[in-house]
Protein backbone atom coordinates (compact mmCIF):
# COMPACT_ATOMS: atom_id res chain seq x y z
CA UNK A 1 0.00 0.00 0.00
CA UNK A 2 1.76 3.14 -1.40
CA UNK A 3 1.57 5.93 0.98
CA UNK A 4 -1.07 8.58 0.11
CA UNK A 5 -0.70 12.07 -0.08
CA UNK A 6 -2.51 14.49 2.43
CA UNK A 7 -4.47 17.69 1.90
CA UNK A 8 -3.28 20.70 3.77
CA UNK A 9 -6.75 22.19 5.45
CA UNK A 10 -6.79 25.50 6.71
CA UNK A 11 -8.85 28.52 7.91
CA UNK A 12 -9.46 32.25 6.27
CA UNK A 13 -11.09 34.36 8.10
CA UNK A 14 -12.70 36.66 4.98
CA UNK A 15 -12.88 35.81 1.28
CA UNK A 16 -10.60 38.62 0.28
CA UNK A 17 -7.57 37.40 2.35
CA UNK A 18 -5.39 35.16 0.18
CA UNK A 19 -8.46 34.89 -2.43
CA UNK A 20 -6.69 35.35 -5.34
CA UNK A 21 -3.59 32.26 -4.85
CA UNK A 22 -6.95 30.21 -4.93
CA UNK A 23 -8.06 28.41 -7.86
CA UNK A 24 -11.29 28.34 -7.63
CA UNK A 25 -14.01 29.14 -4.68
CA UNK A 26 -16.76 27.03 -3.54
CA UNK A 27 -20.24 28.02 -2.32
CA UNK A 28 -22.65 25.84 -0.63
CA UNK A 29 -26.28 26.42 -2.35
CA UNK A 30 -30.17 25.55 -0.26
CA UNK A 31 -32.52 24.47 -2.25
CA UNK A 32 -34.61 26.79 -0.40
CA UNK A 33 -34.07 30.52 0.72
CA UNK A 34 -31.65 31.57 1.35
CA UNK A 35 -30.40 29.77 -1.65
CA UNK A 36 -27.03 31.34 -1.44
CA UNK A 37 -26.17 32.61 2.15
CA UNK A 38 -22.74 33.93 1.62
CA UNK A 39 -23.03 35.88 -1.68
CA UNK A 40 -22.07 38.76 0.34
CA UNK A 41 -18.28 37.53 -0.65
CA UNK A 42 -18.69 36.90 -4.25
CA UNK A 43 -18.40 39.89 -6.64
CA UNK A 44 -21.43 41.62 -8.63
CA UNK A 45 -20.54 39.60 -12.01
CA UNK A 46 -20.01 36.37 -10.26
CA UNK A 47 -23.52 37.46 -7.99
CA UNK A 48 -25.27 38.12 -11.33
CA UNK A 49 -24.17 34.89 -13.21
CA UNK A 50 -24.95 32.02 -10.13
CA UNK A 51 -28.22 34.42 -9.52
CA UNK A 52 -29.03 33.43 -13.31
CA UNK A 53 -28.55 30.06 -13.17
CA UNK A 54 -30.03 29.75 -9.84
CA UNK A 55 -33.03 31.51 -11.19
CA UNK A 56 -33.15 29.58 -14.29
CA UNK A 57 -33.47 25.93 -12.42
CA UNK A 58 -29.88 24.72 -13.88
CA UNK A 59 -28.60 24.39 -10.38
CA UNK A 60 -31.08 23.33 -7.78
CA UNK A 61 -29.13 23.23 -4.90
CA UNK A 62 -29.98 19.11 -4.03
CA UNK A 63 -27.61 17.36 -1.73
CA UNK A 64 -24.55 15.80 -3.17
CA UNK A 65 -24.85 18.11 -6.94
CA UNK A 66 -22.16 20.45 -7.54
CA UNK A 67 -21.60 22.58 -10.77
CA UNK A 68 -17.93 24.31 -12.07
CA UNK A 69 -18.61 27.71 -13.54
CA UNK A 70 -16.36 30.34 -14.99
CA UNK A 71 -17.29 33.95 -14.38
CA UNK A 72 -15.46 37.25 -15.00
CA UNK A 73 -13.48 39.10 -12.06
CA UNK A 74 -14.09 42.60 -12.61
CA UNK A 75 -11.21 43.51 -11.52
CA UNK A 76 -8.83 41.52 -13.81
CA UNK A 77 -11.67 41.48 -16.58
CA UNK A 78 -9.04 39.16 -18.41
CA UNK A 79 -8.93 36.48 -16.18
CA UNK A 80 -11.64 33.58 -15.91
CA UNK A 81 -11.73 32.51 -12.45
CA UNK A 82 -13.38 29.40 -11.39
CA UNK A 83 -16.46 29.35 -8.93
CA UNK A 84 -17.84 25.55 -7.71
CA UNK A 85 -21.36 25.40 -6.45
CA UNK A 86 -22.45 22.37 -3.64
CA UNK A 87 -26.00 21.28 -3.18
CA UNK A 88 -27.02 21.04 0.66
CA UNK A 89 -30.55 20.37 0.30
CA UNK A 90 -33.29 22.09 2.46
CA UNK A 91 -32.34 23.89 5.66
CA UNK A 92 -34.60 22.00 7.20
CA UNK A 93 -32.54 18.64 6.00
CA UNK A 94 -29.22 20.44 6.60
CA UNK A 95 -26.86 18.38 9.12
CA UNK A 96 -23.48 18.36 9.74
CA UNK A 97 -23.47 15.17 7.57
CA UNK A 98 -24.67 17.03 5.29
CA UNK A 99 -21.89 19.51 4.92
CA UNK A 100 -19.40 16.84 5.73
CA UNK A 101 -20.60 15.31 2.35
CA UNK A 102 -20.79 18.73 0.33
CA UNK A 103 -16.99 18.88 1.42
CA UNK A 104 -16.17 15.76 0.02
CA UNK A 105 -18.31 15.96 -3.15
CA UNK A 106 -16.24 19.95 -3.45
CA UNK A 107 -13.24 18.04 -2.93
CA UNK A 108 -13.70 15.31 -5.76
CA UNK A 109 -14.83 18.15 -8.29
CA UNK A 110 -12.01 20.21 -7.59
CA UNK A 111 -9.71 17.40 -8.53
CA UNK A 112 -11.95 16.46 -11.63
CA UNK A 113 -11.15 20.16 -12.22
CA UNK A 114 -7.52 20.03 -11.91
CA UNK A 115 -7.84 22.70 -9.01
CA UNK A 116 -4.68 23.24 -6.90
CA UNK A 117 -6.35 25.38 -4.15
CA UNK A 118 -9.64 25.66 -3.08
CA UNK A 119 -11.64 27.87 -0.85
CA UNK A 120 -14.80 26.74 0.65
CA UNK A 121 -16.60 28.92 2.09
CA UNK A 122 -18.97 27.91 5.47
CA UNK A 123 -22.82 28.09 5.31
CA UNK A 124 -24.24 30.59 7.42
CA UNK A 125 -26.81 28.41 8.95
CA UNK A 126 -28.53 28.64 12.30
CA UNK A 127 -28.08 25.26 13.17
CA UNK A 128 -24.82 23.64 14.65
CA UNK A 129 -22.08 26.09 16.37
CA UNK A 130 -19.36 26.78 14.40
CA UNK A 131 -16.06 24.80 15.47
CA UNK A 132 -18.73 21.38 14.94
CA UNK A 133 -19.43 22.72 11.42
CA UNK A 134 -16.16 23.50 10.57
CA UNK A 135 -14.72 20.05 11.63
CA UNK A 136 -17.56 18.42 9.62
CA UNK A 137 -16.01 20.49 6.56
CA UNK A 138 -12.66 18.73 7.16
CA UNK A 139 -13.93 15.85 7.75
CA UNK A 140 -15.55 15.55 4.63
CA UNK A 141 -12.81 17.14 2.66
CA UNK A 142 -9.85 14.72 3.88
CA UNK A 143 -12.31 11.83 3.32
CA UNK A 144 -13.38 12.89 0.12
CA UNK A 145 -9.38 13.33 -0.87
CA UNK A 146 -9.01 9.74 -0.53
CA UNK A 147 -8.51 7.67 -3.45
CA UNK A 148 -7.63 3.86 -3.37
CA UNK A 149 -5.95 3.35 -6.72
CA UNK A 150 -2.65 2.48 -5.01
CA UNK A 151 -1.58 -0.03 -8.34
CA UNK A 152 -2.85 2.10 -11.22
CA UNK A 153 0.25 2.89 -13.14
CA UNK A 154 0.29 6.57 -13.54
CA UNK A 155 1.90 8.43 -16.21
CA UNK A 156 4.46 12.04 -15.12
CA UNK A 157 2.21 14.69 -14.73
CA UNK A 158 -1.29 12.94 -14.42
CA UNK A 159 -1.36 13.11 -10.54
CA UNK A 160 -4.37 14.80 -8.70
CA UNK A 161 -3.38 18.56 -8.23
CA UNK A 162 -5.54 19.72 -4.62
CA UNK A 163 -2.93 20.59 -2.29
CA UNK A 164 -4.78 22.96 -0.12
CA UNK A 165 -8.40 23.36 1.20
CA UNK A 166 -9.00 26.51 3.15
CA UNK A 167 -12.59 26.82 5.15
CA UNK A 168 -13.35 31.01 5.33
CA UNK A 169 -15.53 31.29 8.20
CA UNK A 170 -15.81 34.16 10.23
CA UNK A 171 -13.75 34.94 13.22
CA UNK A 172 -11.98 31.97 13.11
CA UNK A 173 -10.32 30.97 16.58
CA UNK A 174 -8.70 28.57 18.83
CA UNK A 175 -11.68 26.45 18.67
CA UNK A 176 -12.15 26.41 15.48
CA UNK A 177 -8.27 25.55 14.82
CA UNK A 178 -8.57 22.86 17.17
CA UNK A 179 -11.75 21.23 15.48
CA UNK A 180 -9.56 21.08 12.03
CA UNK A 181 -7.07 19.34 14.24
CA UNK A 182 -10.12 16.97 15.17
CA UNK A 183 -11.45 16.59 11.96
CA UNK A 184 -7.24 15.68 10.49
CA UNK A 185 -6.49 13.09 13.00
CA UNK A 186 -9.97 11.75 12.82
CA UNK A 187 -9.98 11.37 9.33
CA UNK A 188 -6.67 9.95 8.47
CA UNK A 189 -7.11 7.27 10.53
CA UNK A 190 -10.70 6.43 8.80
CA UNK A 191 -8.31 7.00 5.32
CA UNK A 192 -5.96 4.31 7.02
CA UNK A 193 -8.59 1.99 8.03
CA UNK A 194 -10.52 2.61 4.23
CA UNK A 195 -6.78 1.81 2.64
CA UNK A 196 -6.51 -1.44 4.87
CA UNK A 197 -9.85 -2.55 3.83
CA UNK A 198 -9.02 -2.05 -0.07
CA UNK A 199 -5.85 -3.94 -0.10
CA UNK A 200 -5.65 -7.39 -2.05
CA UNK A 201 -6.14 -10.04 0.35
CA UNK A 202 -3.11 -11.99 -1.46
CA UNK A 203 -0.94 -8.77 -0.01
CA UNK A 204 -2.97 -8.67 3.34
CA UNK A 205 -2.83 -12.12 4.89
CA UNK A 206 -3.09 -12.18 8.68
CA UNK A 207 0.42 -11.52 9.44
CA UNK A 208 0.71 -8.96 7.23
CA UNK A 209 -2.54 -7.48 9.21
CA UNK A 210 -0.52 -7.67 12.70
CA UNK A 211 2.52 -6.27 11.23
CA UNK A 212 0.54 -3.01 10.07
CA UNK A 213 -1.06 -2.87 13.30
CA UNK A 214 2.02 -3.30 14.88
CA UNK A 215 3.36 -0.01 12.72
CA UNK A 216 0.67 1.83 13.37
CA UNK A 217 1.30 0.90 17.34
CA UNK A 218 4.62 1.82 17.25
CA UNK A 219 4.15 5.38 15.38
CA UNK A 220 1.05 6.10 17.95
CA UNK A 221 2.72 4.82 21.14
CA UNK A 222 0.67 2.07 21.89
CA UNK A 223 1.16 -1.47 22.91
CA UNK A 224 0.89 -4.40 21.23
CA UNK A 225 0.79 -7.82 21.19
CA UNK A 226 0.08 -11.02 18.84
CA UNK A 227 -0.99 -14.21 19.22
CA UNK A 228 0.24 -16.35 16.41
CA UNK A 229 -1.23 -19.67 15.41
CA UNK A 230 0.51 -21.91 17.93
CA UNK A 231 -0.14 -19.41 20.94
CA UNK A 232 -4.01 -19.46 19.49
CA UNK A 233 -4.44 -23.19 19.56
CA UNK A 234 -2.89 -23.57 23.21
CA UNK A 235 -5.09 -20.71 25.09
CA UNK A 236 -8.41 -22.85 23.68
CA UNK A 237 -9.63 -20.40 20.71
CA UNK A 238 -11.19 -23.25 18.85
CA UNK A 239 -12.92 -20.73 17.11
CA UNK A 240 -10.50 -18.55 15.20
CA UNK A 241 -8.51 -21.35 15.20
CA UNK A 242 -10.96 -23.34 13.43
CA UNK A 243 -11.48 -20.93 10.80
CA UNK A 244 -8.03 -20.13 9.91
CA UNK A 245 -7.03 -23.81 9.90
CA UNK A 246 -8.25 -24.36 6.09
CA UNK A 247 -5.57 -21.86 4.92
CA UNK A 248 -1.62 -22.08 4.15
CA UNK A 249 -1.55 -18.52 5.85
CA UNK A 250 -2.11 -18.53 10.14
CA UNK A 251 -4.27 -16.69 12.02
CA UNK A 252 -3.34 -14.03 14.53
CA UNK A 253 -4.72 -12.48 17.57
CA UNK A 254 -3.85 -8.97 17.37
CA UNK A 255 -4.18 -6.96 20.60
CA UNK A 256 -3.48 -3.22 21.35
CA UNK A 257 -3.67 -1.06 24.33
CA UNK A 258 -3.92 2.37 25.03
CA UNK A 259 -3.51 3.85 28.15
CA UNK A 260 -3.75 8.16 28.74
CA UNK A 261 -1.48 9.30 30.64
CA UNK A 262 -2.27 9.18 34.24
CA UNK A 263 -4.55 6.11 33.72
CA UNK A 264 -4.74 3.70 36.39
CA UNK A 265 -5.55 -0.03 36.27
CA UNK A 266 -8.42 1.56 38.98
CA UNK A 267 -10.36 3.10 35.54
CA UNK A 268 -12.68 1.54 33.50
CA UNK A 269 -11.32 -0.61 30.49
CA UNK A 270 -13.24 -0.43 27.02
CA UNK A 271 -12.72 -3.00 24.04
CA UNK A 272 -13.49 -2.92 20.79
CA UNK A 273 -13.19 -6.30 19.26
CA UNK A 274 -12.81 -5.94 15.27
CA UNK A 275 -13.47 -9.09 12.98
CA UNK A 276 -10.47 -9.49 10.98
CA UNK A 277 -11.11 -11.89 7.94
CA UNK A 278 -8.72 -10.94 5.53
CA UNK A 279 -10.17 -12.98 2.51
CA UNK A 280 -13.76 -14.73 3.02
CA UNK A 281 -14.68 -17.43 0.44
CA UNK A 282 -17.38 -18.94 2.79
CA UNK A 283 -14.73 -22.20 3.33
CA UNK A 284 -16.08 -25.75 2.50
CA UNK A 285 -19.44 -23.50 2.20
CA UNK A 286 -18.26 -22.12 -0.40
CA UNK A 287 -19.80 -18.33 -1.78
CA UNK A 288 -20.77 -17.28 -5.36
CA UNK A 289 -18.13 -16.32 -7.75
CA UNK A 290 -19.96 -13.20 -8.09
CA UNK A 291 -18.30 -10.04 -6.27
CA UNK A 292 -16.16 -12.27 -4.43
CA UNK A 293 -13.41 -10.02 -4.87
CA UNK A 294 -15.24 -7.51 -2.20
CA UNK A 295 -14.80 -10.09 0.45
CA UNK A 296 -11.22 -8.44 0.86
CA UNK A 297 -12.82 -6.17 2.84
CA UNK A 298 -14.33 -8.59 5.06
CA UNK A 299 -11.54 -6.64 7.99
CA UNK A 300 -13.38 -3.67 7.86
CA UNK A 301 -14.38 -4.14 11.26
CA UNK A 302 -10.85 -5.18 12.59
CA UNK A 303 -9.55 -1.83 10.46
CA UNK A 304 -12.35 0.44 11.64
CA UNK A 305 -11.59 -0.34 15.15
CA UNK A 306 -7.76 -0.06 14.74
CA UNK A 307 -7.92 3.06 13.16
CA UNK A 308 -10.39 4.26 16.01
CA UNK A 309 -7.35 3.41 19.05
CA UNK A 310 -4.86 5.60 16.17
CA UNK A 311 -7.02 8.43 16.65
CA UNK A 312 -8.07 7.99 20.36
CA UNK A 313 -4.01 7.91 20.79
CA UNK A 314 -3.04 11.00 18.51
CA UNK A 315 -5.94 12.82 20.40
CA UNK A 316 -4.41 11.92 23.97
CA UNK A 317 -8.00 10.47 24.92
CA UNK A 318 -8.21 9.77 28.23
CA UNK A 319 -10.01 6.80 28.58
CA UNK A 320 -8.58 3.03 29.17
CA UNK A 321 -9.13 0.91 25.78
CA UNK A 322 -8.02 -2.26 24.30
CA UNK A 323 -8.66 -3.68 20.26
CA UNK A 324 -8.76 -7.38 19.87
CA UNK A 325 -8.58 -8.40 16.26
CA UNK A 326 -9.04 -12.20 15.93
CA UNK A 327 -7.73 -12.60 12.08
CA UNK A 328 -7.71 -15.12 9.82
CA UNK A 329 -8.58 -16.37 6.04
CA UNK A 330 -11.54 -18.50 5.41
CA UNK A 331 -10.22 -21.04 2.94
CA UNK A 332 -11.62 -24.30 1.43
CA UNK A 333 -8.63 -27.23 1.95
CA UNK A 334 -8.11 -30.76 3.33
CA UNK A 335 -7.65 -29.16 6.25
CA UNK A 336 -10.69 -26.60 6.51
CA UNK A 337 -13.85 -26.68 8.99
CA UNK A 338 -16.25 -29.23 7.70
CA UNK A 339 -20.10 -28.49 8.28
CA UNK A 340 -21.21 -30.46 11.00
CA UNK A 341 -18.44 -30.33 12.61
CA UNK A 342 -17.70 -28.70 16.63
CA UNK A 343 -15.91 -26.30 17.78
CA UNK A 344 -14.08 -25.67 21.55
CA UNK A 345 -14.26 -21.57 22.43
CA UNK A 346 -12.03 -19.89 24.70
CA UNK A 347 -14.85 -19.33 26.50
CA UNK A 348 -15.58 -23.23 27.07
CA UNK A 349 -18.83 -23.62 24.84
CA UNK A 350 -19.11 -25.45 21.68
CA UNK A 351 -20.33 -24.30 18.54
CA UNK A 352 -21.50 -26.91 16.12
CA UNK A 353 -20.47 -25.14 12.46
CA UNK A 354 -23.72 -25.55 10.16
CA UNK A 355 -22.34 -23.50 7.96
CA UNK A 356 -18.57 -22.33 7.62
CA UNK A 357 -19.61 -19.24 5.87
CA UNK A 358 -20.52 -18.20 9.46
CA UNK A 359 -17.11 -17.87 10.44
CA UNK A 360 -16.86 -14.39 11.60
CA UNK A 361 -19.36 -15.05 14.09
CA UNK A 362 -16.49 -17.71 15.01
CA UNK A 363 -13.94 -15.59 15.31
CA UNK A 364 -15.80 -13.14 17.50
CA UNK A 365 -16.55 -15.29 20.50
CA UNK A 366 -13.05 -16.15 20.99
CA UNK A 367 -11.71 -12.36 20.43
CA UNK A 368 -15.09 -11.08 22.82
CA UNK A 369 -14.07 -13.61 25.39
CA UNK A 370 -10.23 -12.60 25.07
CA UNK A 371 -11.45 -8.69 25.96
CA UNK A 372 -13.19 -10.26 29.05
CA UNK A 373 -10.10 -11.67 29.81
CA UNK A 374 -8.40 -8.77 30.35
CA UNK A 375 -10.68 -6.67 32.26
CA UNK A 376 -13.00 -5.52 29.90
CA UNK A 377 -16.01 -3.41 31.72
CA UNK A 378 -17.51 -2.53 27.58
CA UNK A 379 -17.37 -4.29 24.56
CA UNK A 380 -18.04 -3.42 20.91
CA UNK A 381 -17.21 -5.10 18.40
CA UNK A 382 -17.84 -4.22 14.78
CA UNK A 383 -18.56 -7.06 11.84
CA UNK A 384 -19.25 -7.51 8.34
CA UNK A 385 -21.32 -10.15 9.92
CA UNK A 386 -24.35 -10.54 7.52
CA UNK A 387 -25.76 -10.00 4.39
CA UNK A 388 -29.27 -10.10 6.32
CA UNK A 389 -28.51 -6.59 7.74
CA UNK A 390 -28.40 -5.34 4.81
CA UNK A 391 -31.99 -6.58 3.24
CA UNK A 392 -33.30 -5.22 6.97
CA UNK A 393 -31.44 -2.16 6.86
CA UNK A 394 -30.17 -1.37 3.40
CA UNK A 395 -26.43 0.39 3.29
CA UNK A 396 -27.29 4.24 5.18
CA UNK A 397 -27.77 2.37 8.88
CA UNK A 398 -25.62 0.21 10.84
CA UNK A 399 -27.58 -2.29 12.45
CA UNK A 400 -26.77 -2.28 16.41
CA UNK A 401 -27.22 -4.89 18.62
CA UNK A 402 -26.90 -4.90 22.40
CA UNK A 403 -27.15 -6.54 26.05
CA UNK A 404 -27.50 -3.64 27.78
CA UNK A 405 -30.16 0.09 27.25
CA UNK A 406 -27.89 2.40 28.36
CA UNK A 407 -24.79 1.42 26.46
CA UNK A 408 -26.83 1.22 23.24
CA UNK A 409 -27.89 4.76 23.65
CA UNK A 410 -24.40 5.59 23.98
CA UNK A 411 -23.35 3.78 21.18
CA UNK A 412 -26.18 4.96 19.21
CA UNK A 413 -25.83 8.66 20.05
CA UNK A 414 -22.19 8.45 19.38
CA UNK A 415 -22.80 7.10 15.63
CA UNK A 416 -25.22 10.23 15.06
CA UNK A 417 -22.98 12.66 16.26
CA UNK A 418 -20.28 11.10 14.00
CA UNK A 419 -22.35 11.29 10.92
CA UNK A 420 -22.59 7.38 11.17
CA UNK A 421 -25.98 6.52 12.20
CA UNK A 422 -26.95 3.11 13.39
CA UNK A 423 -30.48 1.12 14.23
CA UNK A 424 -30.95 -0.80 16.93
CA UNK A 425 -32.42 -4.21 16.63
CA UNK A 426 -33.27 -6.82 18.37
CA UNK A 427 -32.01 -9.25 20.25
CA UNK A 428 -33.06 -11.46 23.04
CA UNK A 429 -33.84 -15.45 23.71
CA UNK A 430 -37.10 -15.46 21.79
CA UNK A 431 -34.62 -16.05 18.78
CA UNK A 432 -32.86 -18.92 20.97
CA UNK A 433 -34.01 -21.55 18.92
CA UNK A 434 -31.85 -20.30 15.70
CA UNK A 435 -28.98 -20.97 17.60
CA UNK A 436 -29.90 -24.18 19.56
CA UNK A 437 -27.63 -27.20 18.29
CA UNK A 438 -28.46 -30.84 19.13
CA UNK A 439 -24.74 -31.68 19.72
CA UNK A 440 -23.10 -28.55 21.07
CA UNK A 441 -23.65 -25.71 23.03
CA UNK A 442 -24.60 -23.73 20.42
CA UNK A 443 -24.99 -23.74 16.66
CA UNK A 444 -23.23 -20.93 14.04
CA UNK A 445 -26.39 -20.37 11.93
CA UNK A 446 -29.97 -20.98 12.10
CA UNK A 447 -31.20 -19.00 8.62
CA UNK A 448 -32.85 -15.93 8.98
CA UNK A 449 -33.05 -13.30 10.76
CA UNK A 450 -29.86 -14.57 10.75
CA UNK A 451 -28.23 -10.50 11.87
CA UNK A 452 -30.38 -11.52 14.62
CA UNK A 453 -29.77 -14.98 15.58
CA UNK A 454 -25.62 -14.18 14.86
CA UNK A 455 -25.98 -11.15 17.43
CA UNK A 456 -27.67 -13.67 20.23
CA UNK A 457 -24.74 -16.03 19.63
CA UNK A 458 -22.47 -13.24 20.30
CA UNK A 459 -23.96 -11.80 23.78
CA UNK A 460 -23.80 -15.10 25.12
CA UNK A 461 -19.91 -14.56 24.84
CA UNK A 462 -20.56 -11.56 26.49
CA UNK A 463 -22.76 -12.88 28.61
CA UNK A 464 -23.25 -9.85 31.79
CA UNK A 465 -20.66 -7.38 30.33
CA UNK A 466 -22.51 -4.07 28.53
CA UNK A 467 -22.16 -4.95 24.97
CA UNK A 468 -22.92 -3.65 21.67
CA UNK A 469 -22.47 -5.13 18.34
CA UNK A 470 -22.14 -3.09 14.73
CA UNK A 471 -22.92 -4.72 12.02
CA UNK A 472 -21.58 -2.92 9.30
CA UNK A 473 -21.90 -5.63 6.49
CA UNK A 474 -23.62 -2.73 4.33
CA UNK A 475 -22.47 0.14 5.89
CA UNK A 476 -18.36 -0.51 4.87
CA UNK A 477 -18.33 -0.54 1.59
CA UNK A 478 -19.73 0.99 -1.34
CA UNK A 479 -20.39 -1.10 -4.57
CA UNK A 480 -20.35 2.08 -6.67
CA UNK A 481 -18.78 5.89 -6.06
CA UNK A 482 -20.37 8.34 -4.61
CA UNK A 483 -20.33 11.86 -5.03
CA UNK A 484 -18.58 12.42 -2.10
CA UNK A 485 -15.99 9.00 -1.85
CA UNK A 486 -14.88 6.31 -4.21
CA UNK A 487 -15.89 3.47 -4.53
CA UNK A 488 -14.80 0.82 -1.53
CA UNK A 489 -14.50 0.86 1.96
CA UNK A 490 -15.85 3.79 3.55
CA UNK A 491 -14.05 3.54 7.01
CA UNK A 492 -17.60 3.13 9.06
CA UNK A 493 -16.78 2.55 12.87
CA UNK A 494 -13.99 4.49 13.32
CA UNK A 495 -15.66 8.39 14.02
CA UNK A 496 -18.23 6.63 15.76
CA UNK A 497 -16.05 4.82 18.35
CA UNK A 498 -14.07 8.11 18.33
CA UNK A 499 -17.42 9.83 19.18
CA UNK A 500 -18.29 7.54 21.90
CA UNK A 501 -14.27 7.60 23.57
CA UNK A 502 -14.56 11.49 23.76
CA UNK A 503 -18.21 11.27 25.22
Amino acid sequence: MPPSKSLQVKLADDHANGANAADATAFCVFTDEPRLPVAAHLDEAARRTIEDLLRAGEFKGEADDALVIHTTDAATPDAARRVLLVGLGSHEDFTRDALRRAAGVAVRRAREARVKHLRFMLPDVACGDAPELACAAAEGAHLGFYENDFYQQREAGDESTLEHFTIVAAAPDDALRDSLERARVVAEAANWARALADEPGASLPPREFARRAAEMAAEFGLAVETLDASEIRACGMGGLWGVGQGSDEPPALIVLRYEPEGASDEDELWAFVGKGITFDTGGISIKPAQKMEEMKSDMAGGAAALGALRACAELKLKRRVVVVVPTAENMPSGRALKPGDVVRTLAGYTIEVVDTDAEGRLVLVDGIAYARSLGAARIVDLATLTGSIIVALGDHRTGLFSNDDEWAARVETAAARAGEPAWRMPVSDDYKKKIESPIADFKNYGGRPDATAAALLLSKFAADTPWVHLDIAATSWHEEAQPHVPAGATGTGVRTLVELVRG
